[in-house]
C-alpha cells in the first residue's frame, strides 16, 4: 500500500490541509504542536474509523467546528483507492 494524498478538513489543529506523499519514505518532522500526530490520526481514522479505546470523535473534530472530514487516497497494487470519512457534532456528541 502506498499513501498518495491526505486531506484534513476541521481535524484537530487543521482548518483545511492537504498532504501529498512523495514516492519513497516520508518523514514527518516539526516542532511540538505542529500537527504531526494529527496527520497520523487522520490517516488512521480514514482507514479504520473509530477504534475502541483509541481516540474519540470530540478529540478529532476541530474545537468549535460542527463538522469535519478526512479523505485519504492510496494505491494497492495498480488500484487507486479513495476513502472519505466525515464527522459531525450532534446533541449526542461527535459521530
Amino acid at each position: 500500500m502506498r499513501l498518495n494524498k491526505l486531506t484534513l478538513n476541521n481535524i484537530r489543529s487543521y482548518d483545511q490541509e492537504t498532504v501529498v506523499f512523495p514516492d519513497g519514505v516520508s518523514l514527518l518532522s516539526g516542532d511540538i504542536g505542529s500537527g504531526k500526530t494529527s496527520v497520523l490520526l487522520g490517516a488512521e481514522f480514514a482507514l479504520f474509523g473509530f477504534i475502541r479505546g483509541s481516540f474519540s470523535g470530540s478529540s478529532l473534530l476541530r474545537h468549535g467546528a460542527d463538522s469535519g472530514s478526512v479523505t485519504l487516497s492510496f494505491t494497492v497494487g495498480d488500484t487507486d483507492v479513495p476513502v472519505h470519512r466525515g464527522l459531525r457534532r450532534s446533541r449526542l456528541g461527535v459521530i
